[in-house]
């Protein structure tokens, strides 16, 4: 990737100070940050990172690498905004310190006295004070049932606010400490009505304003063309553009900025709150705001809206942000006069914030120390034979860990953690753009994994047991194509994905309700309750007053694509039939097509395309075949003869398939869904004849057996690698991956039905039909 440095030096002071002499410190520490962040782009495929070193002079260097857009167009540059997140909490709670300092608020006094309609249910007694809601200990939900982090069309905050009293406490006020955007939400209205002012405004006259950031602030629309293309990630999901969601909570999260003009609030915080036209704040409230507010342990300590935190002996204040895309971390050592800001364009990636943030640190306090600096930890994907030796099933108890390859890598799925695994030089990790997990150990024979210090050793899973009415009923996608929740099972327990990165496990307290665990997880003390219609089917999922309608995202997509099929199916076809398969040179084996079922009688065929059964909703063939390269389907006759030996048969939905078909599919299916169909101008594996989907079948009933998802479902369900269902639907899916890829079949990494033999680009496009291949399969 094209290498973009660009140094930047923010003016502050006057003209005759920025003539700085040459730095060797920052030289050096460039170069290493920018490979460092060079490397997470590439690892990572993230579109853009921007990384700045701030001094009390102010910003001393920034850089910034990738695509500020989705084509690649523009670089990322100091000018490219990013969304902030979390961190712009800090900037609420340094307004509402401001109006301390000017004796219109009093951090300790009930908060309904500004705010007197503000009144959620509390069982418990006792007040809720500006103290408690700036270091998370309100005892509020996270979330508010409107204007929350789902919320598309959020009315503002002050109905988000008003929202919450349609809500309980779920701790006493001051007891515990419990993240709550919607906490903040209620200080920015505060904020506001103290004011006089939207809450907008107030902020832009407290803090961004005499800051001099003037390339900043709560909504896109000033910034248009500048915001940085950013992704939504998933573990088993597409990479898709992050939808431009804007908060009806903008003081817990709504900040846009950019590297230079965050810097200057960093700037300001070295300075202990002097800035250029006056202060942002005292250096006492600043010294309030940077003390541990409560003694209690925990991996997060607040002051007030900062996190307060020691890195090698050092004292260091500041905060984490993540919404729809972005990622921010920014860092101050004010002991040191040192801050770090970086910013990653990828959905909850502040494994790597973090990382490129304490990496900077530590490298720019070593290199003055004239020491060595840190190494940057780079490690390397397992793949090849190395990933096929570490992958398995591991137990613990009634516990399990699964390591298996996903497109060509090793990737690891543990009750509660899932992502690639990486060698390091001193044993593997877990690391890839949203996770970051070191405790992790593998033996050299792979008969166990260590997760979190806990041992699983290494044996075959054994078929799982159904999972209980209840449960069963309840397992799912709920919510949003921007915000998905999943209930699944796990080890025969349930548990639930949410908010895209966190898998964790719930507890059933009543029917139709289970708890969050309490002592981690995004929403500790809170549950889910479950909604049922008059025929006892399940139809959302409540979360503090959130309703996550039941969705079947594969169906909704499916009914589109057949919609637009069905009003021009003849021109779709005739288009398709008048195009030209792609020129290729020789391929090294000749076509040699054959039918599976001479190849072993006793396979069955599902032929889909041959019928109305398919996502097209219209038939594709003329005729139910299916035909193989001859070695793939004499290799698919000894699979079907495998599972035969554990109950199972072979049901074969779709093998070979012309051309022609391929480029129908293609132009039928909306961009968002092409990665579960072939490019034509590539030709697919399908139309070189070594490609073949299937599924099993039970001897006993003849019934296809239940799997994760549906065949040909254009949703996350089809992924190999999906987190979801059920025990057995899982089981079931590496039950016939294990035995076909025994026979040279490698699995399609986004369709859990789809096998490709291992050859296949050694045989040649084809685009004649069945009916023309019929004769020579006879022989």
């Amino acid at each position: 990737m094209k290498r973009l440095l660009a140094w930047v030096i923010v003016v502050t002071a006057p003209a005759a100070a920025l003539a700085q002499a040459p730095d060797p410190v920052l030289d050096r520490a460039a170069v290493l940050i920018a490979d460092a962040a060079q490397w997470e782009i590439r690892e990572k495929q993230i579109p853009s990172i921007a990384v700045a070193i701030v001094g009390p002079d102010g910003v001393r260097w920034a850089g910034a690498w990738g695509k500020a857009d989705a084509e690649g167009k523009v670089p990322a540059s100091a000018d490219t905004v990013y969304r902030a997140g979390s961190v712009s909490k800090l900037f609420t709670d340094v307004a509402v310190m401001k109006l301390v300092e000017q004796g219109k608020l009093d951090l300790d006094t009930p908060v309904r006295t500004y705010l007197p309609t503000f009144q959620p249910k509390n069982p418990f007694g006792g007040e809720i004070t500006l103290r408690q809601l700036m270091t998370h200990r309100s005892g509020l939900v996270r979330e508010s049932p409107r204007g929350n982090y789902f919320d598309v069309a959020p009315k503002d905050q002050a109905d988000t606010v008003q929202s919450l009293n349609e809500t309980a406490l779920v701790a006493a006020p001051g007891s515990i400490t419990k993240y709550s955007n919607a906490g903040i939400a209620v200080v920015g209205e505060v904020v506001a009505r103290v004011t006089g002012m939207s809450f907008e405004k107030a902020l832009h006259s407290l803090v961004l304003d005499p800051l001099g950031m003037t390339s900043s602030g709560l909504t896109a629309a000033p910034f248009a063309g500048r915001v940085a293309y950013s992704e939504m990630a998933a573990f088993d999901g597409p990479r898709v553009a992050a939808p431009p969601i804007e908060l009806g909570m903008p003081a817990a999260g709504s900040l846009y900025t950019t590297s230079g003009d965050l810097g200057r609030f960093a700037q300001a915080l070295l300075n202990k709150g002097a800035i250029p036209n006056g202060r942002m704040l005292n250096a006492a409230s600043l010294d309030e705001m940077w003390r541990r507010q409560y003694p209690d342990p925990g991996t997060r300590i607040f002051g007030l809206g900062f996190v307060v935190a020691d890195m090698d002996g050092k004292r260091v204040v500041g905060h984490g942000g993540a919404i729809y895309g972005h990622s921010t971390q920014l860092l101050v050592m004010p002991d040191a006069g040192l801050g770090v800001i970086a910013f990653t364009t990828v959905d909850a990636s502040n494994a790597i914030t973090n990382k490129l943030a304490d990496y900077a640190l530590r490298t720019v306090l070593a290199l003055k120390a004239g020491t060595e600096p840190p190494a940057f930890a780079k490690g390397a994907l397992v793949t090849g034979a190395e990933a096929k030796r570490l992958s398995g099933w591991f137990s613990n108890g009634k516990r399990s860990v699964s390591t298996r390859i996903y497109n060509g890598r090793l990737v690891i799925d543990a009750p509660e953690l899932v992502g690639d695994i990486r060698r390091t030089a001193t044993g593997y990790i877990v690391e890839d753009a949203q996770t970051r997990f070191e405790a992790l150990a593998l033996a050299d024979d792979a008969s166990w994994i260590e997760v979190g210090g806990v041992r699983y050793a290494r044996g075959e899973m054994p078929e799982p047991p159904l999972p209980n009415a209840e449960l069963a009923s309840l397992v799912g996608d709920y919510g949003w194509a921007h915000n998905v929740l999943r209930i699944y099972e796990r080890d025969g327990r349930p548990f639930v994905w949410i908010e895209w990165t966190e898998h964790t496990e719930l507890t059933r307290t009543a029917a139709d309700r289970y708890a969050f665990p309490l002592d981690r997880s995004l929403y500790p003390f809170e549950a889910l309750t479950f909604e049922r219609d008059t025929a006892g089917n399940v139809t959302a999922a409540d979360l503090g007053g959130i309703r996550f309608p039941r969705r079947d995202f594969g169906a909704e997509v499916e009914a589109n694509i057949r919609a637009g099929v069905q009003a021009n199916f003849a021109g779709l076809r005739a288009a398709a039939l008048a195009a030209t398969p792609p020129q290729e040179p020789p391929t090294a084996k000749p076509s040699d097509l054959y039918a599976i079922t001479a190849a072993d009688p006793t396979i069955r065929l599902d032929v889909r395309y041959a019928g109305t059964n398919n996502f097209m909703g219209v038939p594709i063939y003329e005729s139910a075949r299916a035909y193989l390269q001859r070695p793939a389907a004499e290799a698919l006759a000894r699979v079907h003869q495998a599972v035969r030996k554990r109950g199972y048969g072979l049901l074969i939905y779709d093998a070979y398939r012309p051309w022609y078909v391929t480029k129908m599919f293609w132009d039928a299916s909306p961009v968002s869904s092409r990665m579960f169909v072939a490019d034509p101008s590539k030709g697919s594996r399908h139309n070189r004849g070594a490609a073949v989907d299937l599924t099993l079948f039970d001897l006993k009933t003849g019934q296809p057996v239940e799997t994760t998802g549906r065949y040909d479902e254009f949703s996350t369900r089809s992924y190999s690698n999906f987190v979801g269902g059920t025990d057995h639907q899982r089981w079931l899916r590496e039950v016939l991956r294990s035995a076909i890829e025994a026979e040279g079949f490698d699995v399609y990494a986004e369709e859990w039905w789809h096998f490709d033999y291992g050859d296949w680009r050694d045989y040649p496009i084809g685009s004649k039909t069945f009916e023309e291949l019929e004769g020579r399969s006879r022989r």
